[in-house]
Protein backbone atom coordinates (compact mmCIF):
# COMPACT_ATOMS: atom_id res chain seq x y z
CA UNK A 1 0.00 0.00 0.00
CA UNK A 2 2.86 2.62 0.58
CA UNK A 3 4.45 1.75 -2.65
CA UNK A 4 1.28 2.38 -4.31
CA UNK A 5 0.56 5.85 -2.66
CA UNK A 6 4.04 6.82 -3.64
CA UNK A 7 4.03 5.48 -7.36
CA UNK A 8 0.13 7.29 -7.61
CA UNK A 9 1.74 10.46 -6.08
CA UNK A 10 4.53 10.21 -8.39
CA UNK A 11 2.90 10.15 -11.46
CA UNK A 12 0.22 13.08 -10.34
CA UNK A 13 3.67 14.69 -9.74
CA UNK A 14 4.94 14.16 -13.31
CA UNK A 15 1.18 14.82 -14.97
CA UNK A 16 0.86 18.22 -13.05
CA UNK A 17 4.84 18.87 -14.48
CA UNK A 18 3.22 18.38 -17.99
CA UNK A 19 0.75 20.68 -17.78
CA UNK A 20 2.54 23.16 -15.96
CA UNK A 21 4.96 23.19 -19.02
CA UNK A 22 2.01 23.36 -21.58
CA UNK A 23 0.32 26.58 -19.84
CA UNK A 24 3.61 28.14 -20.14
CA UNK A 25 4.72 27.61 -23.44
CA UNK A 26 1.39 28.20 -24.58
CA UNK A 27 1.08 31.75 -22.57
CA UNK A 28 3.89 32.82 -25.40
CA UNK A 29 3.69 31.17 -28.46
CA UNK A 30 1.02 34.19 -29.59
CA UNK A 31 1.29 35.43 -33.54
CA UNK A 32 2.14 39.08 -33.80
CA UNK A 33 -1.53 39.56 -34.81
CA UNK A 34 -2.88 37.96 -32.12
CA UNK A 35 -0.77 39.63 -29.89
CA UNK A 36 -2.63 42.93 -30.72
CA UNK A 37 -6.01 41.49 -30.51
CA UNK A 38 -4.96 40.32 -26.60
CA UNK A 39 -3.65 43.85 -25.97
CA UNK A 40 -6.03 45.22 -27.16
CA UNK A 41 -8.63 43.15 -25.12
CA UNK A 42 -6.58 44.01 -22.44
CA UNK A 43 -6.18 47.95 -22.71
CA UNK A 44 -10.19 47.78 -23.52
CA UNK A 45 -10.99 45.91 -20.15
CA UNK A 46 -8.61 47.35 -17.95
CA UNK A 47 -10.13 51.14 -19.05
CA UNK A 48 -13.32 49.67 -19.12
CA UNK A 49 -14.20 50.50 -22.91
CA UNK A 50 -17.48 51.19 -24.19
CA UNK A 51 -18.49 50.02 -27.34
CA UNK A 52 -17.43 53.38 -28.97
CA UNK A 53 -14.34 53.10 -27.56
CA UNK A 54 -14.01 49.77 -28.63
CA UNK A 55 -15.03 49.89 -31.90
CA UNK A 56 -12.43 52.50 -32.56
CA UNK A 57 -9.63 50.59 -30.85
CA UNK A 58 -10.78 47.57 -33.00
CA UNK A 59 -10.50 49.56 -35.90
CA UNK A 60 -6.85 50.97 -35.01
CA UNK A 61 -6.20 47.14 -33.86
CA UNK A 62 -7.39 45.97 -37.48
CA UNK A 63 -5.40 48.64 -39.48
CA UNK A 64 -2.11 47.88 -37.65
CA UNK A 65 -2.21 43.97 -38.23
CA UNK A 66 -3.26 45.03 -41.88
CA UNK A 67 -0.30 47.69 -42.16
CA UNK A 68 1.84 44.50 -40.17
CA UNK A 69 1.23 41.96 -43.00
CA UNK A 70 2.15 44.66 -45.85
CA UNK A 71 5.65 46.09 -43.76
CA UNK A 72 6.43 42.11 -43.57
CA UNK A 73 6.75 41.72 -47.31
CA UNK A 74 8.96 45.37 -47.72
CA UNK A 75 11.19 44.01 -44.79
CA UNK A 76 11.45 40.41 -46.95
CA UNK A 77 12.08 42.60 -49.65
CA UNK A 78 14.81 44.91 -47.73
CA UNK A 79 16.27 41.78 -46.88
CA UNK A 80 16.84 40.39 -50.51
CA UNK A 81 18.65 43.93 -51.28
CA UNK A 82 20.59 43.87 -48.19
CA UNK A 83 22.13 40.43 -49.23
CA UNK A 84 22.35 41.92 -52.53
CA UNK A 85 24.81 44.95 -51.56
CA UNK A 86 26.70 42.67 -49.59
CA UNK A 87 27.61 39.93 -51.85
CA UNK A 88 28.29 42.98 -54.55
CA UNK A 89 31.96 44.04 -54.98
CA UNK A 90 30.83 47.57 -54.70
CA UNK A 91 28.33 49.47 -52.40
CA UNK A 92 25.66 51.40 -53.74
CA UNK A 93 25.18 54.13 -52.08
CA UNK A 94 22.46 55.71 -53.87
CA UNK A 95 20.41 52.43 -53.60
CA UNK A 96 20.68 51.97 -49.74
CA UNK A 97 19.56 55.88 -49.10
CA UNK A 98 16.95 55.66 -51.33
CA UNK A 99 15.82 52.27 -49.53
CA UNK A 100 15.63 54.22 -46.05
CA UNK A 101 14.03 57.05 -47.54
CA UNK A 102 11.30 55.01 -48.76
CA UNK A 103 11.17 53.36 -45.57
CA UNK A 104 11.25 56.59 -43.30
CA UNK A 105 8.29 57.57 -46.11
CA UNK A 106 6.34 54.37 -44.99
CA UNK A 107 6.97 55.20 -40.95
CA UNK A 108 6.06 58.86 -42.07
CA UNK A 109 2.97 57.73 -43.79
CA UNK A 110 1.93 55.08 -41.18
CA UNK A 111 2.58 58.29 -37.86
CA UNK A 112 -0.01 60.49 -39.45
CA UNK A 113 -2.07 58.08 -39.78
CA UNK A 114 -2.71 56.23 -36.81
CA UNK A 115 -2.03 60.11 -34.86
CA UNK A 116 -5.65 60.79 -36.25
CA UNK A 117 -7.28 57.18 -35.31
CA UNK A 118 -5.54 57.38 -31.30
CA UNK A 119 -6.74 61.45 -31.13
CA UNK A 120 -10.38 60.36 -31.85
CA UNK A 121 -9.62 57.64 -29.43
CA UNK A 122 -8.14 60.45 -27.03
CA UNK A 123 -11.38 62.50 -27.11
CA UNK A 124 -13.41 60.09 -25.88
CA UNK A 125 -11.40 58.92 -23.02
CA UNK A 126 -12.71 60.17 -19.22
CA UNK A 127 -10.87 61.59 -16.65
CA UNK A 128 -11.08 58.13 -14.82
CA UNK A 129 -10.13 56.74 -17.79
CA UNK A 130 -6.75 58.95 -18.56
CA UNK A 131 -5.61 58.61 -14.82
CA UNK A 132 -6.00 55.25 -15.13
CA UNK A 133 -3.84 55.32 -18.66
CA UNK A 134 -0.80 57.26 -16.81
CA UNK A 135 -0.82 55.24 -14.21
CA UNK A 136 -0.63 51.72 -16.30
CA UNK A 137 2.51 54.12 -17.84
CA UNK A 138 4.10 54.83 -14.69
CA UNK A 139 3.81 50.65 -13.61
CA UNK A 140 5.57 50.00 -17.64
CA UNK A 141 7.73 52.54 -16.98
CA UNK A 142 8.82 51.36 -13.29
CA UNK A 143 9.45 47.82 -14.84
CA UNK A 144 12.01 49.23 -17.31
CA UNK A 145 14.21 50.48 -15.16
Amino acid sequence: MFGRFHKKRRMMGIAMALVGIGVLSACHSRTPEARIDHVASKVANKLDFTNEQKAILDEIANELKKDMADEKQARSSMKDDVRAWITSSELDKAQVKQAIKSKMERIDSKVDKYLDKVATLHKTLNPDQRQEVLALMDRFASKKE
